[in-house]
């Protein structure tokens, strides 16, 4: 193959494709060709180099979308730029060996070995964003760029993000061996046609599913959203501490007005360790208790264990008549909430990088909410766990009906951070078809539909409240009953070709 270009620049172009194609960008169809550019190097370098071309690809898609890690206002800039290129390097490998994986397959195998590049990534993506693994990032899912493509999401309800991303880099495939590979013209012919009934059918069929999702809800509850626009260090300020819940309930009294039966309010939208402030504590009871309805919001924790305190990043449950539950967050965000492996290396508590060292919760609370006569079973999943979709499944699986998110994106200031946190919970939402109530201090604040459909929201750095009739009482999904049936089998089905590749007799070039 004759080099037009070289290798470096052709991985480099990779992921600047798949960057443009992620929030905010949001150009959809660039993700359909993002892989083509390395696959190409790959090839006209007689399949060589793959772990450097890939991690290259990786470096620049997750430098140039992930570098709003570095504007971490909670933080030092040092700090928060070590941690953004620890997150790029780390993220980077995980390319770098779907790259070696692509560059042994075509050197077996020739082009038509790229057939295997859907099983193989989906593998990958589900390897790095594995809940039980300590490093895990379910953050930079391919599923995300098709975030302005709705319809084509709508197979998460079956396969979760890993179905999205097979077909993305499914799409990548067809026309990679279209282009570049060794086919029959009849193939071809087949290819195209195959091309064609996927993206025209994936639209129907996403379109079809999400006007039958949007006419089954079978009743509704009136929800509240918060947005305070708080600057965040002002916020934990001890002089305006109080002024800020005042101004905080002034706002929930006016989603009251127009008959919100649950207000929700963002993660520490009490800045205090709340059970330990009564007179916060007092406030909102007396709020709930007197208005008949139910208030959500976040606030820190802490209880005392053997001599030590433990402290939480928290949220609590206020429903007329009923005591308060807590629920603390299970899913830290590593560095900046809870040092990694700090369990199995207790040492690791005496560095210090600024973090919080939270303590992780245990259980998905799912609690009733509502007015007096309509009340619901309320889930909440608090900032990073949104990314998360087997944190999300665990409130589900315990008869939830309705979810709410409640962030603090404030940090990131006007970033693309904000837009890829809220992108996350639309998918939350189509794998589980329910509706989210998410609460940003400043933003994006929003009511997510059950089609992953976005009905009203409050636009990043306004103060405001918004009020909407969420849908419940749709059926149970596949991926809600049966989880990552898909995804584990892709593994296996990964794991069987790549020892079958691995085995297989080297192809002459």
């Amino acid at each position: 193959m004759t080099k037009r270009f070289t290798s470096e620049t052709l991985a480099i172009l990779s992921g600047i494709l798949f960057t443009l194609s992620f929030p905010p960008f949001d150009m959809f169809f660039v993700a359909w060709v993002a892989w083509l550019p390395l696959w190409v190097a790959l090839q006209q370098d007689n399949w060589e180099h793959g772990f450097k071309l890939g991690f290259i690809t990786g470096f620049i898609f997750t430098l140039t979308s992930l570098n709003w890690i570095a504007n971490n206002s909670g933080t030092s800039f040092l700090i928060a730029s070590a941690s953004m290129m620890g997150t790029v390097v780390y993220l980077s490998l995980w390319f770098g060996l779907f790259g070696l994986i692509i560059s042994r397959t075509g050197r077996n195998l020739g082009t038509k070995g790229l057939w295997l590049a859907p099983i193989f990534w989906v593998s990958i993506e589900f390897m790095y964003s594995y809940h039980g693994y300590t490093l895990a990032f379910p953050w930079l899912s391919l599923a995300m760029t098709q975030n302005f493509a709705l319809p084509l999401q709508q197979v998460a309800e079956y396969g979760g993000i890993y179905a999205v991303s097979f077909w993305v880099v499914l799409i990548n495939t067809l026309l990679f061996q279209l282009e570049f590979g060794k086919i029959t013209v009849r193939t071809q012919q087949l290819v195209w046609g195959i091309l064609g009934f996927l993206i025209v059918g994936s639209f129907i069929f996403g379109a079809v599913r999400m006007k039958v999702i949007g006419e089954s809800n079978t009743s509704t509850i009136t929800v509240g959203i918060i947005q305070t626009n708080l600057d965040p260090h002002q916020k934990w300020v001890r002089a305006k501490k109080s002024k800020h819940v005042a101004a905080i309930l002034e706002q929930s009294r006016k989603a009251i007005a127009d008959s919100a039966k649950i207000v929700v309010w963002p993660e520490s939208a009490v800045p205090a360790h709340l059970h330990y402030y009564p007179q916060f504590d007092r406030k909102i009871r007396k709020f709930v208790e007197t208005n008949a309805v139910s208030v959500l919001t976040g606030a820190l924790h802490h209880v005392e264990k053997g001599g030590e305190y433990q402290f939480y990043n928290s949220a609590f449950f206020y429903s007329p008549g009923m005591p308060v539950t807590i629920y603390s967050k299970q899913g830290l965000v590593p560095f900046a909430e809870r040092i990694p492996l700090v369990e199995t290396f207790p040492g690791l508590k005496s560095l210090n990088f600024g973090q919080a060292n939270f303590e992780s919760g245990r259980e998905a609370v799912v609690y009733p909410m509502g007015s007096r006569d309509e009340v619901t079973d309320l889930g909440t999943l608090i900032c990073y766990e949104s990314a998360d979709p087997y944190i999300f499944r665990e409130f589900m699986t315990n008869d939830a009906d309705l979810m709410s998110i409640i962030t603090n994106d404030a940090w990131l200031g006007n970033s693309p951070g904000p837009y890829q946190h809220l992108a996350a919970g639309r998918l939350r939402a189509i794998e589980h078809r329910v509706s989210i109530a998410r609460s940003a201090q400043t933003g994006i604040s929003a009511m997510i539909l059950p089609s992953g459909r976005i009905a009203a929201s409050i636009p990043l750095g306004q103060k405001g409240e918004l009020v909407y009739d969420a849908p419940l009482g749709l059926e149970r999904t596949y991926y809600t009953r049966h989880g990552n049936v898909f995804a584990l089998s892709i593994l296996l089905l990964s794991a069987f070709w790549l020892l079958m590749v691995m085995f297989s007799k080297q192809k002459q070039i």
